[in-house]
């Protein structure tokens, strides 16, 4: 069985190279901004019924993430000790196991995203965090999340359909992020179904994907077609980091050639030139209330109010691949905002990237030091 330590270990060790001006910027990278103590358990999660998710538990998440990366990039041990007790106090209370079901017709679909994007984030985090944990901590924690776990593993959308004909958003990107729990899932507990499901929909990911990198399901999205191309790319990205640790790897051309690789080219391509998505974005399906499907949101370029960014994927894309066109794409698009900006924090990502590259990076350093 492998454990979330290993996981935690080989993730950090993950061979990315980044450009950084110190180890003194590295270690800045990694030390938390936030309070690591105060959060009261948030019990629910209750999405709106058509658009938007719950977004109550992301003040403790947002702690979660940089404590584990203050633990695992600089091994601050009261980082760890104080949301270690946190977690705690959120496992004993049992929160977030209320799943709300809203509207007419009692869907779930948004309350099960809202957890789903939770639970990425603390089991990424957990992985580390879990070696500098108490037994009885780790027991009632372990148990929490496995409820949690459990509890996201279903299908969604209204309460008399979602198991009889499940609709879009058990396709999308909330479909990678359940097979992004999975992956996580998997890590720990080894468990086949797990890393069954995982690989599944990343197939059926790449299946569904356009010749030119587009994927359907996403760039029908009016407004917030490239968005949501973002939103799926930042999973699949994750989970390929994840699954690696497997020996699974999800960038692997297909027998037509294709790859992931051309998602990512698509994105960056169509933020430059928009109207290379506007025959998708036309179908405006599930538009955000307002939008104009002509007029693409690139919000996801620039940070976010709550201390992530969309784009912490970036990452890990930029420093496993620094050769590939795509990268290019991507720097041209948001280094300016990789400069100012990092840490680079996002739970769709599994928390700090910058700070999970930066000190793979330094403990490389040090690693070759010591054998010389």
């Amino acid at each position: 069985m492998t454990s979330m330590t290993s996981f935690g270990a080989a993730c950090l060790a993950c061979t990315f190279a980044l450009s950084v001006a110190s180890a003194a910027a590295e270690t800045r990278w990694c030390r938390p901004t936030v309070p690591l103590y105060g959060y009261p358990p948030v019990l629910q999660m209750a999405g709106a019924e058509a658009y938007g998710s719950d977004r109550a538990a992301e003040p403790f998440v947002l702690a979660v993430m940089q404590a584990a990366a203050a633990w695992s990039g600089n091994e601050d041990e009261a980082a760890a000790q104080a949301i270690i007790g946190q977690m705690r106090r959120w496992a004993q209370a049992g929160a977030l196991t209320r799943i709300v079901e809203v509207g007419e017709d009692a869907s779930n679909t948004n309350s099960i995203y809202s957890l789903r994007r939770a639970l990425v984030a603390l089991l990424a985090a957990w992985s580390d965090l879990s070696a500098a944990a108490a037994p009885d901590d780790r027991r009632a924690i372990d148990h929490w999340l496995a409820q949690l776990v459990a509890l996201q593993n279903t299908n969604t959308g209204g309460a008399k359909t979602r198991d009889v004909k499940p609709p879009v958003s058990n396709r999308n990107n909330h479909a990678y992020l359940r097979a992004t729990v999975d992956a996580l899932w998997t890590v720990k507990t080894n468990d086949a179904k797990s890393f069954d499901r995982a690989v599944h929909t990343v197939q059926a990911a790449l299946d569904g994907m356009r010749v030119d990198g587009s994927l359907p399901l996403e760039t029908a999205r009016g407004a917030r077609a490239l968005w949501y191309q973002r939103h799926a790319i930042a999973s699949l990205v994750y989970i390929g980091e994840i699954l690696a640790e497997r020996g699974y790897d999800i960038w692997q051309p297909r027998s037509d050639g294709r790859t992931l690789h051309d998602a990512v080219t698509f994105l960056a391509a169509a933020v430059r030139d928009p109207a290379k998505v506007d025959q998708y974005a036309g179908e405006n399906r599930n538009p955000k209330p307002g939008s104009d499907p002509s007029r693409q949101d690139l919000g996801f370029l620039e940070p976010r109010g709550n201390g992530r960014h969309y784009m912490a994927w970036v990452e890990y894309y930029r420093h496993r691949f620094p050769d590939r066109a795509a990268k290019a794409g991507l720097d041209e698009l948001i280094r300016p905002s990789l400069e100012t900006a990092r840490p680079l924090i996002d739970e769709l990502a599994g928390g700090n990237t910058t700070c999970k590259v930066a000190s793979g990076r330094r403990r490389e350093r040090t690693d070759k030091y010591k054998t010389n």
